[in-house]
């Protein structure tokens, strides 16, 4: 295992740490603000080690390939359209990311679920590490099909949490400009679709206001990731992380999903949001004029959230999704559902179609669809199969993972899986996304 996969950090300079110190904006009352440099992608996409910063020559999209497995032949497969000839060669290089941290976080107060920490690293003591803390003192961890599992119940996250740790899947902003007229990702079902795209989004039109029904545009998904398919191929969403153009290895379906968009509705008007999450389809419902949000599982009602009065329901960003067994809404960023479910007994059975948008009753638009999945951690060992820290963790100590997962260098592989407390450096204090 090399000493890149522990996301290893790289103080800055003496001079550089002592302005900072003497800096007024680098020192606070609970504690001194150290800067530092991330030293490998250990926690990509969250924190970047040194990478090449690429744009799809297709689509636009810019997306990040880090150095720690560097891409055969120097060519890059963008993760938004699957355009395999991106030119390495040509894509800047930068530094790894500058962060701070915080030196006196945990004097007094323990690490949290999520937290970000600098710490020696245990298996090196002459390098330092990032990685988030997913294990509390005293908690028996396990991992199973990508989910983390705490004292053997599925640990679910809040969509803040989700939103932390999500990986983008698909940006509409950025379409393919082929010459070969490739398909649009999300299209119509039917020929008799009243959806029609726009410059940045799609707007529906009703065929028949007295007939009121869903009129669906499906997401179809592509298999973006380096493979002798033709890129167009429909396939399930994949644990694929475009920072490790370099590193061969299986890939997972993964059924945990977010969409996020913004929804223009007429003034009576009503659009409807499907998700499926490999088993079955789940609707989201929302009506203008009832100012309602309104979540069903087949024909089933399952919860009805009210708009909040300061909230136009005719013009609002929706975030949808399906996250460790549950169902969440927000719409402008306030969460407005957090369902937990149990999910029906059988295989699963990814789509490559899991989401959908319908226009019912009114004109609607939609606009900066985004499409993220939820993370896929690994047992570093045997693939897909469980993996479980040896015991409960002991006293002040934590299970931490990078974000990573396929790169990372974590509790997963060290001989004890718990980190000391007695090793913590301190908080990373994380930049905006």
């Amino acid at each position: 295992m090399t000493a890149a996969k522990r996301c290893r950090l790289l103080w800055l300079v003496p001079t550089a740490v002592v302005i900072a110190i003497g800096s007024a904006t680098l020192f606070r009352y609970q504690g001194i603000l150290l800067p530092v440099r991330i030293a490998s992608g250990s926690m990509a996409e969250q924190l970047w080690g040194p990478h090449r910063l690429v744009t799809c020559a297709e689509c636009g999209f810019v997306f990040r390939c880090g150095l720690d497995a560097e891409a055969p032949l120097q060519l890059a497969t963008c993760p938004n359209c699957g355009f395999a000839r991106n030119d390495l060669s040509r894509a800047v290089l930068h530094d790894g990311q500058r962060v701070v941290i915080d030196r006196w976080a945990y004097v007094e107060n323990a690490p949290r679920r999520g937290d970000v920490v600098a710490f020696v690293d245990p298996v090196n003591a002459s390098e330092l590490a990032v990685k988030r803390v997913m294990g509390l003192p005293n908690e028996a961890v396990t991992i199973r099909r990508g989910e983390l599992f705490i004292n053997n119940a599925l640990y679910r996250k809040s969509l803040e949490e989700t939103k932390q740790l999500a990986m983008l899947v698909y940006d509409d902003a950025f379409r393919p400009t082929s010459k070969r007229q490739l398909p649009l990702r999300w299209e119509g079902d039917g020929d008799a679709t009243g959806w029609q795209a726009t410059r940045d989004g799609y707007r529906w039109t009703p065929k028949n206001e007295n007939v009121p029904a869903d009129d669906w545009l499906m997401y179809r998904h592509w298999r973006c990731y380096a493979s002798p398919h033709p890129r167009i191929e429909e396939s399930p969403v994949a644990d694929n992380y475009a920072y490790n153009q370099g590193l061969s290895r299986e890939l997972h379906e993964v059924t945990d999903l977010l969409l996020s968009c913004e929804v223009l509705l007429a003034d009576a008007g009503e659009a409807a949001f499907l998700i499926h999450d490999g088993r079955e389809s789940f609707i989201l419902r929302l009506a203008a004029t009832t100012r309602s949000a309104e979540l069903y599982r087949g024909e089933d009602a399952l919860e009805r959230a009210v708009i909040p009065n300061h909230i136009d329901p005719r013009d609002v960003t929706i975030e949808f999704g399906v996250i460790d067994n549950q169902l969440l809404l927000a719409i402008n960023g306030e969460t407005l559902i957090r369902r937990e479910y149990i999910p029906l007994d059988g295989p699963l059975q990814p789509t490559s179609r899991p989401l959908g948008i319908a226009g019912r009753l009114g004109e609607c638009s939609v606009g900066k669809i985004r499409i993220y999945r939820d993370i896929y951690y690994l047992n570093a060992f045997r693939g897909d199969w469980p993996w479980a820290a040896p015991a409960p963790l002991a006293d002040d100590s934590f299970l931490v993972l990078g974000d990573n997962s396929p790169l990372s260098n974590d509790s997963r592989h060290w001989p004890e899986s718990g980190l000391h407390r007695k090793l913590l450096i301190g908080k990373v204090l994380m930049p905006r996304r």
